[in-house]
């Protein structure tokens, strides 16, 4: 008995990478979607924030963001991870609720102009 616990020890405590490639316990992940613990977090206050403020506050959410962006490699490997997630879930959603399909359209816009910013230089 005291050997199959501990094997059931040893495989909850596993870790993986999760889908943002980040390191995760197996449990967690397989709990959340392939979501570490970090980007689960940020996924949840976004839909937490929509839930109770609406469509426009997560909109001047990413707008703060974008002010308040830093230019530090952590901080931006962070976000590109955390933009892609939020790009997957936005069109998973786009097909799911055609009623806020304009709502999605301009998340998305904003979530791909975040990873691809456009550089104003190269357009003269």
């Amino acid at each position: 008995m005291l050997f199959y616990q501990s094997i059931i020890g040893l495989n909850s405590n596993m870790l993986m990478h999760a889908k943002c490639g980040h390191v995760e316990e197996k449990l967690y992940a397989d709990a959340h979607h392939g979501l570490c613990r970090k980007c689960q977090s940020n996924f949840a206050y976004l839909l937490d924030l929509e839930q109770n403020y609406g469509e426009d506050a997560v909109i001047q959410y990413w707008y703060a963001r974008l002010l308040l962006y830093s230019s530090t490699s952590a901080e931006i490997d962070n976000l590109n991870c955390f933009l892609d997630h939020l790009i997957n879930f936005y069109q998973q959603n786009y097909v799911k609720y055609p009623s806020k399909r304009q709502y999605i359209r301009k998340m998305l816009f904003m979530l791909h102009s975040l990873q691809h910013p456009v550089n104003f230089e190269t357009l003269r």
